[in-house]
């Protein structure tokens, strides 16, 4: 029977590819992912049991003449529905706890938007409030409260939660509805001129005093003072040394070194400070960017034999140097942020040395975008990395390289003196965001899901990314943690991105450091889905692990390592030149999950083989590069499409061959 059903599949596939093979030239490759459609409201995080959870969901879209349709999915708390036409939302919360919920913003042209986010019912009155001073009793502003649930979930099954104050500029702090219960308070310093501290002025949550909140009105509130020590700024200095030279070892006259705090430069959460917080208050902070003065980076102009001296208080750091005519980078000759070294520093220490490599004298090109809030459609600040691609083909520059430049205060940026090739562009966001690479489809957190930019001498415009918010209301002070290790064990993998998922979306993410170390802060209590992105590599299988909070409140961390494989590329099975340029037939056919696809070239071009979809959507590229005449093949692994007809499209300048295969999962 189970070989019957198999063969009927079979047959339903095969009369699918005989209906499609006419069409395909007519398939328009467009996004059904909400490119055309988008939301323009926020809900709100917070609801109240007994009490109505006040929202409207608004979508637009360009074309005036769509008609757009609001619906919930499956998965909704019990008593919510949304009103088809005007979006108004109508739900009484029955009971505490978190509740995911997904949106959908349908238009009379074929287009959606999802707008997917998770409310915290409270059900309490609770109230706490308090002053922050320094040790002479001056009044701090700025200051974020955390006031974070310290519940021991092997107890209860509602979960935690988190909230949170700014003081105001005489350093007050109030913050009402407030589930009773106990909990951890942290004060997160704006400016390193303080220091970060847990409830009651102690460095770390296990040793932080818990409070407890009870069900009160606001005339008996809970008092929760601070009194911050010194930061960074008040500790001793220390002095940096070293040389810039070029490639040939010659001396740089006109060069920038700076030194930045690894946390400021990487958007890190840690026990000791939360940057990811600070960064949330861009409205008001100093400057954001890597290469200008602020409180968190550190320059010095090197002399006329390339010498630098640079005094800085003692910390860690990721230190770059640039200059006119050169590329920007960091230390130990690393061009990409996100593998940087961590330098630790503890004393004075010389021989901090750079070497950049020149422009070479091609024509250079520029990619320009804006790094875009999905849900509320405003510009991010952030980090961008440029990713030269050269995992799939080599070319005539044999480089890697990567380019790395800020966005402005509104998310736009422009990334300057390109070499040709094809490139990956990844933002960074400053905040609670989740990192992404440039999608034409949307937002990507996955290196093999982003669309490759081709530059070759030109500019390249509105290379926009979208990326999307970490839900705050379920922060908490558990972490995972753990190493990313090549398969073969003997390298470590650096610049590698964890990410936690909860509910469908990232709770937290870390960048592995130099030896493949990472840890995600900031956790609640909970199940989450780990996996690790890595550019250049294949996918890992995610795993699954649970953090949680001891009897006392202390947190119980979670540990879970990781191997992953460098990506393969093409390999060129002859050099001998063809007679033809021809695409073959991958075998097996059908196939599950992986498939060979063979192709030759009869002359040196630029060529392209991409995968797409019975809607003419690329789901994948293969090759996009220069590549010599000869015989090659590659391997296509279809994991994670779903069974179906797909095309491969193998193209250069003036020819184009298209084939068919059948994925059976």
């Amino acid at each position: 029977m189970k070989n019957k059903y198999w063969f009927c599949g079979i047959a339903v596939l095969v009369l699918l590819l005989i209906f499609t093979q006419s069409i395909f030239s007519q398939i328009e490759f467009s996004s059904i992912h909400g490119k055309h459609i988008k939301f323009i409201s926020e809900p709100s995080p917070y609801g109240r049991v007994g009490v109505a959870y006040n929202y409207t969901a608004v979508a637009v879209t360009a074309d005036t003449t769509a008609v757009i349709r609001y619906s919930a999915s499956d998965v909704i708390p019990d008593g919510f529905t949304i009103d088809s036409i005007s979006g108004v939302v109508s739900w009484i919360p029955a009971k505490k706890g978190w509740y995911p919920i997904k949106i959908i913003a349908a238009s009379s042209k074929s287009n959606i938007a999802i707008q997917s986010f998770i409310v915290a019912v409270v059900g309490g009155n609770g109230v706490v409030q308090g002053h922050v001073t320094d040790t002479l009793g001056n009044a701090i502003n700025h200051v974020i409260i955390e006031v974070l649930q310290a519940l021991n979930t092997e107890t209860t099954s509602i979960g935690c939660y988190a909230y949170f104050a700014r003081t105001d500029k005489n350093g007050y702090y109030r913050i009402s509805n407030i589930d009773p219960g106990s909990y951890k308070l942290r004060a997160i310093s704006p400016i390193p001129r303080y220091a970060s501290q847990w409830y009651d002025g102690k460095y770390n949550p296990n040793d932080a005093d818990k409070i407890i909140i009870s069900d009160s009105s606001s005339v008996t509130p809970t008092i929760a003072d601070f009194t911050l020590r010194g930061g960074v700024e008040t500790q001793p200095l220390i002095t940096v040394s070293g040389l810039v030279t070029d490639t040939n070892l010659l001396p740089i006259k006109t060069t920038n070194v700076f030194f930045v705090r690894y946390g400021f430069a990487l958007n890190c959460k840690d026990i000791d400070d939360d940057y990811r917080e600070y960064f949330n208050m861009r409205n008001w902070c100093d400057n954001f960017r890597l290469d200008e003065r602020s409180q968190h980076v550190y320059h010095a102009k090197g002399d006329s034999l390339g010498m630098y001296s640079l005094n800085i208080p003692r910390g860690t750091y990721i230190a770059f140097a640039k200059a006119p005519g050169y590329e920007k980078e960091f230390y130990l000759e690393k061009s990409d942020l996100l593998s940087a070294n961590h330098i630790i520093l503890k004393q004075d220490s010389a021989g901090i040395n750079f070497t950049l490599a020149p422009f070479p004298p091609i024509a250079h090109g520029t990619i320009k975008g804006t790094v875009i809030d999905s849900l509320l459609d405003i510009g991010v600040t952030s980090r961008i990395i440029a990713f030269r691609d050269r995992w799939i083909s080599k070319d005539s520059y044999n480089c890697f390289r990567s380019y790395v430049v800020d966005t402005d205060s509104l998310g736009a940026y422009t990334i300057d003196s390109l070499l040709p090739g094809s490139y990956f562009v990844f933002a960074v966001p400053l905040g609670n965001y989740a990192p992404a690479f440039y999608s034409a489809d949307g937002t990507s957190i996955r290196w093999k899901k982003a669309s490759r930019v081709i530059v070759n001498g030109n500019t390249v415009e509105d290379i926009n990314i979208f990326v999307r918010k970490i839900p705050s209301i379920t922060n908490g002070y558990s972490s995972i943690h753990g190493n990313v290790r090549s398969s073969s064990g003997s390298a470590s993998m650096a610049g590698g991105l964890v990410y936690a998922y909860r509910n469908g979306e990232v709770s937290g993410y870390a960048i592995t450091n130099e030896v493949g170390n990472y840890v995600i802060e900031g956790l609640a209590p909970g199940t989450y889905t780990v996996m690790v992105d890595k550019l250049g590599c294949n996918e890992t299988e995610s795993k699954s692990t649970t953090v949680s909070y001891s009897i006392t409140g202390n947190p119980v961390s979670a540990t879970i390592d990781f191997s992953i494989d460098e990506a393969t590329g093409v390999t060129q099975t002859s050099i001998m030149q063809p007679a033809k340029f021809m695409l073959k037939q991958n075998y097996p056919n059908p196939f599950n999950p992986s498939t060979a696809i063979d192709y030759t070239l009869n002359q040196s071009s630029y060529i392209t083989l991409k995968v797409y979809n019975l809607l003419g959507q690329e789901v994948y590229t293969l090759v996009d590069g220069i590549q010599n005449a000869g015989s090659y093949r590659v391997i296509f692994n279809a994991k994670g499409l779903s069974s179906g007809i797909y095309f491969y499209r193998l193209k250069n300048q003036n020819t184009v061959q298209t084939r068919k295969m059948i994925l059976l999962q």
